[in-house]
């Protein structure tokens, strides 16, 4: 049996591509061809990849269409000048002869050198009934046309001229053809033009306020009908209205809208040439085809095509599968992405294996992990203080990398992924064209993330979304000796967890890197041992502690806490992991254990004191990665009824005044009530009061207890739905504050960047570890930051890690006439501009932020 033979004429355009594609799926038995007297390229490619043939010609060659015509099955003649006049004050006589011709003439000529053995199917027109005066609905088959412009008056002659030839025919009058079809999509269609202004936020203007009756199909519908009539062997001279809807033109102008609230609708009472006319489809339905499409998915679909696609501003772009289909079988997930792909790359990577080290001047790159996990790294190279980012890669996601972005890859996991292409993929041009060579992952730094990343989260277990990336920074405690010390960088990710609503950093720095030697002393700040004075006197009202009780401080610093509860006669005593700290607090007579508050420090504290009554920890319950342990160790060394009370920078004050600077690697997790209460589902201990106090740029204090009969403050639901109302449980608010803290940086490097070009002297004050990440994070340098001051003695002489400042005394000023003193340890605003007055009596005193 020999292939069936097709001919589409005209088949490079609107419909003619459609129809294409869907005989592509029938190349294997088909023979298709297409004619057109046009050539573009990306259409006769995309024509070659279904494996269709195209000739350029023309249809009144009689030689060629001849040719072309031996031995056809079917003939879809779509050929004819579609650019034709719309009234009758629209006269173009030279345009007008060459659409009789080519229509009229081209026609006759398809059907002289058809053999009667074939079958044509012809695209009409529903404007053959453009004459009618008065409103028409529900035309169909048999009623008779009344053409009057040229174009309708040609379709109606080659109707004629096919019924009269005695071959095998289909007529299809056509409606209004609307929707995409690539670039081959004309936009002089009604619907399409709508569609199009629609997208730019422009104006419909609406004659006769839009009365006029339209009959709509579209183009899909189009094809689908012409195939349909084509392949069916049971219609034979036939003539069938294609068509799926009948509305008026205020009914589409009121569908953009619905798409498009920025749409302006203008209605006139300016004259339309008639009142318009509807068909009827029932008989092409009569014989089983059915239409797919309408009016309200094309517009939705022509918008969405021709918006300006979304610029990627971030170095990476991660989306999951969508639409998804889920059956005892499995899953089929679906990711849309508008860019072409002429290859897909299949790659295998081991376990700690890296890839990458690179970067593409021009192209996008695209990876569906569909096995494994894996460390995306990045890094903007068209931003000149854009910094490192890292995040975590799991199965079933897409990841999108813009050009100029330096990635590598870090496998924590055997991983299988796909790599989709639009270019060139020759690796014999790695460094020229294809792929640049960008050292952003040493064998050190790999090995780092190996061994410290996280996967998951540490209050629930649940998959972590990153969100804000403040760059590899160096431990923010750990001051310089000197200026030339290379400090060790880590990433200072932020992630949230969808299930339980905790922020957390991806990395954990050992915990014996940070706190051997520690330059954070509590009780400089006048603040902070007030705040702790007023903390003691209440807990020993309400709970009744004295000599004969015992109370924990976990993270007792050098015993700002531990003393006010001395003074009230109430038994304390310190656990402080930071050697040098703990030598001060004992010094100064502050009982405190140079320790981790682990197992056996709390096996310690039993045997030496018993149970403790209250165990406290504050702004430290953040520090540890291991959560779960120190939770167990507090409820085993509370007596019954005992409490544990903390406090922890609160995140919804990070947030709306963007404290983002309280972020470094000593601080593990960021805490709302919402994650709290997740995290103390399980445990022995209920929260039962919430308290927000002003440190750190704004605190939770949490107060649980062993008690679970104690009654419940109505402060806790009072902030559970404060919280819910912020939306601090939705990762779109985090992304947010992300947006929020990336403009910061902007706004503020423009303006030091300003005052120094104006030759202005700019100095810091205070040198808390919040100061090293907004330094480290901005990249401010002795560029810009001549010194820092710090009142904390153990700190002078020393250099913020990363940037290199040096921290002075306020005494020891190198530089007389300073401009401006940006005051690094915010918190402490007031406090060190009334201080510092009479010192810098010129400067003018600012914050970052």
């Amino acid at each position: 049996m020999k292939n069936k033979k097709i001919l589409i004429t005209g088949g490079l355009g609107y419909i003619g591509m459609e129809l294409a594609k869907l005989y592509s799926g029938q190349s294997r038995i088909c023979k298709t061809t297409v004619i057109d007297n046009k050539f573009y390229a990306s259409r006769v490619s995309q024509l070659k990849r279904w494996g269709i043939n195209f000739i350029q010609g023309d249809i009144l060659d009689d030689e060629l269409i001849k040719n072309l015509l031996e031995d056809v099955d079917i003939v879809y003649h779509l050929a004819g000048i579609t650019d034709v006049g719309t009234t009758l004050d629209d006269v173009n006589k030279k345009r007008d002869i060459e659409i009789k011709k080519i229509g009229v003439k081209g026609t006759k000529n398809i059907i002289d050198n058809l053999s009667n053995d074939s079958k044509i199917v012809f695209p009409s027109t529903h404007v053959i009934f453009e004459g009618l005066k008065n409103k028409k609905t529900d035309i169909d088959e048999a009623f008779n046309p009344v053409p009057v412009l040229e174009y309708a008056k040609g379709k109606y002659q080659s109707e004629q001229d096919i019924i009269n030839s005695g071959k095998n025919y289909v007529i299809l009058r056509l409606g209004s053809v609307y929707g995409i079809s690539g670039d081959s999509t004309r936009i002089n269609i009604m619907p399409n033009l709508f569609s199009k202004i629609t997208s730019e936020d422009g104006t419909l203007k609406l004659y006769a306020k839009g009365k006029q009756l339209k009959s709509l199909v579209s183009v899909k519908d189009v094809s689908r009908s012409m195939m349909f009539s084509g392949e069916n062997e049971n219609i034979k001279r036939e003539i069938f209205n294609i068509v799926n809807e009948n509305i008026t033109v205020k009914d589409v102008a009121e569908i953009c809208k619905k798409n498009n609230k920025k749409l302006d609708i203008v209605y006139t009472t300016d004259p339309v040439p008639n009142e318009g006319y509807s068909l009827s489809n029932k008989k092409i339905k009569s014989f089983g085809f059915k239409f797919l499409y309408n009016i309200k998915h094309s517009v939705k679909e022509f918008i969405d095509n021709l918006e300006n696609p979304k610029i990627i501003t971030e170095n990476e772009l991660l989306d999951q599968g969508r639409d998804n289909f889920i059956d005892d079988r499995g899953i089929i997930s679906n990711f849309y992405f508008p860019d072409l792909i002429n290859m897909i790359g299949y790659v295998e990577s081991k376990k700690h294996s890296i890839r990458g080290n690179h970067y593409h001047p021009v192209q996008t790159q695209k990876c569906l992990l569909i096995k494994g996990k894996y460390i995306s790294v990045t890094k903007d190279l068209l931003s000149e203080n854009s910094v490192v980012e890292t995040r975590l890669i799991s199965e079933g996601e897409l990841s999108t990398i813009p050009p100029n972005v330096a990635h590598t890859m870090v496998f924590l996991e055997d991983s299988i992924f796909l790599n989709l292409v639009n270019g060139e993929r020759e690796h014999k041009n790695y460094g020229m064209t294809h792929t640049k060579k960008y050292d952003l992952v040493n064998e050190n730094f790999g090995h780092s993330l190996i061994e410290n990343y996280k996967t998951e989260c540490r209050v629930c277990g649940g998959g972590l979304n990153h969100y804000l990336s403040l760059g590899l920074s160096p431990l923010a405690n750990n001051l310089n000796s000197k200026k030339d010390t290379k400090s060790e960088l880590y990433p200072l990710d932020l992630n949230f967890c969808k299930k339980c609503s905790n922020s957390q950093l991806s990395i954990v720095v050992p915990p014996e890197k940070m706190f051997s030697n520690y330059f954070y002393l509590s009780s400089t700040s006048n603040l902070f041992r007030n705040h702790f004075a007023q903390i003691a006197k209440e807990l020993k009202a309400d709970l009744k502690l004295s000599d004969k009780t015992l109370v924990i401080d976990i993270g007792s610093n050098d015993g700002i806490f531990i003393e006010p509860l001395k003074k009230l006669g109430i038994k304390a005593v310190g656990v402080e992991p930071a050697k040098n700290v703990a030598k001060i607090a004992n010094s100064n007579g502050f009982e405190t254990l140079s320790e981790y508050f682990d197992n056996k420090t709390v096996e310690k504290i039993y045997k030496k004191y018993g149970k403790a009554t209250v165990i406290t920890a504050f702004n430290v319950f953040a520090h540890n990665d291991d959560l779960k342990g120190i939770l167990k160790n507090v409820e085993k060394l509370l007596n019954k009824d005992g409490e544990f009370i903390f406090e922890i920078q609160y995140m919804l004050k990070t947030i709306k005044d963007l404290t983002f600077d309280n972020i470094y690697h000593e601080h593990v997790n960021y805490w709302c009530l919402l994650s709290i209460l997740r995290f103390f589902e399980d445990s022995l201990l209920k929260v039962y009061k919430v308290q927000e106090v002003d440190t750190h740029g704004g605190s939770l204090r949490i107060y649980t207890s062993k008690n679970k009969n104690k009654k419940v403050d109505k402060s806790v639901g009072e902030y559970v739905e404060y919280e819910k109302k912020n939306k601090l449980d939705k990762i779109e608010t985090y992304y947010k504050f992300a947006k929020k803290v990336e403009k910061v940086k902007s706004l503020s490097l423009i303006k030091i960047k300003e005052l120094v070009k104006d030759g202005k002297t700019i100095i810091g004050y205070g040198a808390p570890a919040k100061a090293t990440t907004l330094l480290n994070y901005f990249g401010i340098d002795e560029q810009y930051i001549k010194y820092v001051i710090d009142d904390s003695e153990i700190k002078h002489n020393k250099y913020i890690p990363g940037v290199n400042l040096k921290i002075l005394n306020s005494n020891n000023k190198i530089i007389d006439n300073v401009d401006y003193v940006i005051v690094l340890a915010w918190n402490f605003f007031d406090e060190i501009v009334e201080k510092n007055k009479e010192q810098f009596p010129k400067s003018k005193f600012i914050k970052i932020k």
